[in-house]
């Protein structure tokens, strides 16, 4: 057990008053024989018994009336409870409404847990309410702050859900800045999903003052990706749109799911086992850009519905500086409408007209003139346009300048015997058709350069050396692709490694869509699907169609927060998280108002002896 309150025990020593006040008035009978009255002396000894015993009940009553007042006040509680009535704390309060907690009535059983919440905390503790997710934009002048309990509840109660994302670490950074009147405590209110809780600062980790109010958490069948099958292959008539399903419950999911776009309709019957993925393919005409996806029924209808716009690939061209007939045939094809490039080939810079080319490649050349190095870096800032830069066995200054942006160029490294693929990032657009392939497996390269790379590298060869840097729309390849550096020009990964490189360096993404939260920069008249005209650079708050500058872009909830994956008891210890349910951790364990019912039967039982 433990006391809220300790001083108020000190009243307890108050129970000597009764003690001094029974003995103090405490009087010995002086004998005095009397005749008449020898008859009564049986009757008056039961009297005088009976009005001793009841001095002594009534001075145990007064006595327990003062212990039960004073362990009333001191609010005893019993020690494996969290919360107890009458609290006296500065509490951080954070109320989660990302939008997994539209699940059946979650969201409204948040609010009523929280104004429970508050009626065990004493009317001088202070409060600050923090969303988990931001619901309208932040000013200097919302700042959180310091409030009272009647305040904090008027926030509760007109918090709404967000279609935003956001986690433990990012409302953390929202505390008041100002200092706290009391000892600080931090409640979350939410259904606990493992993802806001990633990267949970590690200061709050080493305290012992976070509290996880626990909501049930249900189950969700998410829309997770919408893609083209293929980015890569220009499509003639149709094209094919892949959709992939995630099931986060543990029940199996049948329904059905469907594609709208114009006059254009298709439905597919879908069954998903628990924890488990589905892919279906819709074959779509060329007509159809942007169209809806929903999936039904399901208990969180908020990621049911996916707005896709998609930009098709179209065929590139492409000019090679330096020429070497193994690049130039792999990108080059025999049916010259089917392939994805125009390529041309020329030897040296100065004779390429910038202008008509969407890809330059520089393909082992030694150097670069200052006038071609300004021509690369404007080209490069064009919207849609890649420079793919083989590195020879040579570097000058010019070209090493070109690309310090993104790496440094230390050596030619020729390894004994050869070196191989050590490490790719399958998870990347270029690598990750070969996840469950062996097409990179044992590619030997025996001549490259030595890179220190700023970022983005994607590949690595033997001794940790980077292989392949991307950076924007500007990728750097260690070697050259020829006989003499590697035989890559031989095996199967040849063709689809470089179709991929341009792609995917030429068109960061096939997509015109974005997620809420996200902001648009490059367009200067924006419309949203209410109607209601934004300005340049605001956040999009809702999903659904937008209109930039004539063009549809489609803009959709996060998907990872569909993820109803609980944080773990477990990694709630590790995290020092103490959990709490509604109906086992609140107030039930404060003995204050049973203790002053005790006190008050105490005075009923010394009126009803006094009576008798």
């Amino acid at each position: 057990m433990t006391f809220l309150h300790p001083l108020y025990l000190l009243g307890i020593s108050l129970i000597v008053v009764p003690i001094i006040i029974h003995l103090w008035f405490k009087k010995k009978l002086k004998k005095i024989p009397f005749s008449t009255l020898k008859f009564l002396k049986k009757s008056e000894a039961k009297r005088f018994g009976w009005l001793k015993f009841r001095e002594i009940v009534i001075l145990i009553l007064r006595c327990l009336f003062i212990t039960f007042l004073f362990l009333s006040l001191a609010k005893l509680q019993l020690k494996e409870k969290l919360f107890g009535a009458g609290r006296l704390s500065s509490v951080i309060l954070i109320i989660d409404n990302s939008y997994s907690m539209a699940y059946g009535e979650n969201f409204k059983l948040v609010k009523e847990t929280a104004d429970k919440l508050l009626s065990l905390y004493a009317p001088k503790s202070e409060f600050c309410v923090l969303p988990l997710c931001p619901t309208e934009y932040q000013s200097d002048d919302n700042k959180p702050s310091w409030i009272n309990k009647k305040s904090a509840s008027v926030l509760i109660n007109k918090s709404s859900l967000s279609y935003k994302s956001s986690s433990m670490k990012n409302v953390l950074s929202n505390v008041p800045m100002n200092a706290s009147k009391y000892t600080v405590e931090y409640v979350y209110i939410g259904d606990g999903q493992e993802l806001n809780f990633k990267n949970f600062p590690e200061e709050f980790s080493k305290q012992n003052n976070f509290y996880w109010l626990k909501i049930p958490v249900g189950g969700n069948i998410a829309i997770t990706k919408v893609a083209l099958r293929d980015p890569v292959s220009i499509p003639l008539d149709n094209y094919y749109l892949n959709v992939h399903l995630t099931n986060f419950s543990q029940d199996s999911w049948t329904g059905k799911a469907t594609l709208r776009a114009n006059d254009y309709y298709f439905e597919k019957d879908c069954e998903i086992k628990p924890a488990q993925d589905l892919n279906l393919e819709f074959l779509l005409p060329l007509s159809v850009r942007h169209g809806k996806i929903a999936i039904y029924d399901d208990s969180l209808i908020t990621d049911n519905v996916y707005y896709f716009s998609k930009l098709l690939p179209r065929r590139l061209n492409i000019i090679i500086i330096g020429h070497d007939k193994f690049l130039y045939s792999g990108l080059s094809s025999g049916d010259e409408s089917l392939s994805p490039f125009y390529v041309e080939t020329v030897e040296h810079l100065s004779k390429v007209n910038f202008p008509k080319f969407d890809v330059v490649i520089l393909n082992g050349i030694n150097e670069i003139s200052e006038s071609n190095r300004i021509k690369l870096d404007n080209f490069m800032h064009q919207n849609q346009k890649s420079i793919i830069c083989f590195l020879g066995e040579n570097i000058g200054n010019n070209l090493k300048d070109f690309i310090s942006q993104s790496c440094n160029i230390e050596k030619l490294v020729s390894p004994k015997g050869y070196a191989t693929l050590d490490w790719v990032d399958y998870a990347h657009p270029i690598f990750n058709v070969f996840v469950r392939s062996t097409a990179l497996k044992n590619i030997k390269f025996y001549h490259f350069q030595e890179i220190i790379a700023h970022g983005g590298t994607i590949a690595k060869l033997t001794g940790d050396y980077p292989f392949i840097i991307i950076d924007d729309n500007l990728a750097i390849v260690a070697t050259q692709f020829t006989p003499y550096n590697t035989d890559i020009v031989y095996k199967t990964a040849f063709i689809p490694l470089i179709f991929r490189l341009i792609i995917n360096t030429t068109y960061k993404s096939n997509n015109k869509e974005f997620y809420v939260g996200e902001k648009l920069n490059t367009f200067t008249k924006l419309k949203a699907p209410t109607g209601e005209y934004l300005a340049k650079g605001i956040e999009f708050l809702i999903p659904g169609f937008y209109t930039a500058d004539g063009e549809t872009i489609g803009v959709n909830v996060i998907p990872e927060e569909g993820n109803t994956k609980i944080l773990g008891v477990e990694a709630a210890k590790i995290l020092n998280i103490h959990t709490a349910t509604l109906d086992k951790d609140f107030a039930e364990g404060d003995l204050s108002h049973t203790l002053l019912y005790f006190a008050l039967f105490a005075i009923l039982m010394e009126l009803l002896l006094l009576l008798l």
